[in-house]
């Protein structure tokens, strides 16, 4: 009984798991759909609870890392994803698809995948937040750049940034100022594992045929997904390393290099070209989850 709650306790062990039940058991992901967006919400506000504000009010603390986060998700793994795919994918549908992960912001869950995994969640959370909202420009030029039309709408990235960014910033401060704090601190833990739990088995569900039914498809976007996760993560905590960047910053900058709103792209793709366009994303959010599981071993041995 005690294993079993260590193992339910455990970060890996939970993403694992959804992996395996949206794989065995993916029906249920049309159901938990629905319930994403306030999820997430909810494990971001639970995350950040500890990042003071004063953060947003020095200019010096702002600045750099909206630069990180715009460098290494949309220069470094954006231009990755274009690269990689112009090497080693011949379909337009999944050239599309990348051109579209290369488009669209980093994930949301930076932010509390850096509290799980003993990162900054401050350079997580203003450079999230930095990235949104310079996302309302990037991400249609690059949809015009690379595909030749704007598919995505800045309402709707306005929509995102208020759901999953603005609201759990204003939930976090009431939170600080009461006495709930302490039973969010006491909570938080198991509230972010099981949070995610349901977000990889909805993915991993969502995507179940595609992994199951066309294999032959996947080699490529597989290499490409473990470029631009394991490869590139840890090209980036070496280099940040050279240059004495402390731990807990290089962790969240390893998630700013490896992580794409994947929620977004598989939408856009989804609803302009199909299903075959959606593949390079279901498969990138899987290495994800596999990654997520290596960072949390990995974290632990960085000094």
């Amino acid at each position: 009984m005690r294993l079993l709650r260590l193992l339910l306790g455990n970060s890996s062990f939970v993403f694992l798991l959804a992996m395996v039940a949206g794989l065995a058991a993916g029906q249920g992901a049309s159901w938990t759909e629905h319930a994403l967006v306030p999820v997430l919400a909810v494990i971001m506000t639970v995350s950040i609870c500890d990042v003071s504000t004063r953060v947003f009010l020095e200019p010096r603390e702002v600045v750099r890392p909206v630069l990180i986060a715009v460098v290494l998700n949309w220069i470094v793994l954006g231009g990755a994803f274009i690269g990689l795919s112009l090497l080693l994918v011949s379909e337009p549908d999944f050239r599309n698809g990348y051109a579209l992960m290369a488009a669209v912001p980093p994930a949301v869950a930076v932010i509390p995948l850096s509290y799980l995994l003993g990162g900054s969640t401050s350079l997580a959370l203003v450079g999230n937040l930095g990235a949104y909202v310079a996302a309302l420009a990037i991400t249609p030029l690059l949809s015009v750049l690379l595909l030749g039309s704007s598919l995505v709408e800045p309402a709707r990235l306005l929509v995102i940034l208020a759901e999953l960014i603005v609201a759990p910033i204003l939930a976090s401060r009431v939170i600080r100022r009461t006495r709930l704090l302490g039973v969010v601190k006491r909570s938080r833990a198991p509230v972010a594992n099981w949070g995610f739990f349901l977000v990889i088995y909805t993915i991993v569900g969502l995507n179940r045929d595609t992994f199951l039914q066309e294999p032959s498809l996947l080699p490529p976007l597989i290499v490409i997904a473990f470029i631009c996760t394991f490869v590139l993560a840890e090209v980036i905590s070496r280099v940040a390393g050279l240059f004495g960047v402390p731990r807990a910053e290089r962790i969240t900058m390893m998630l700013f290099g490896a992580r794409k709103n994947d929620g977004l792209s598989a939408a856009i793709a989804l609803a302009f070209f199909g299903a075959q366009a959606a593949m390079p994303v279901a498969v990138f959010s899987a290495f994800s989850v596999i990654h997520f599981v290596w960072l949390h071993w990995q974290a632990r041995r960085m000094r």
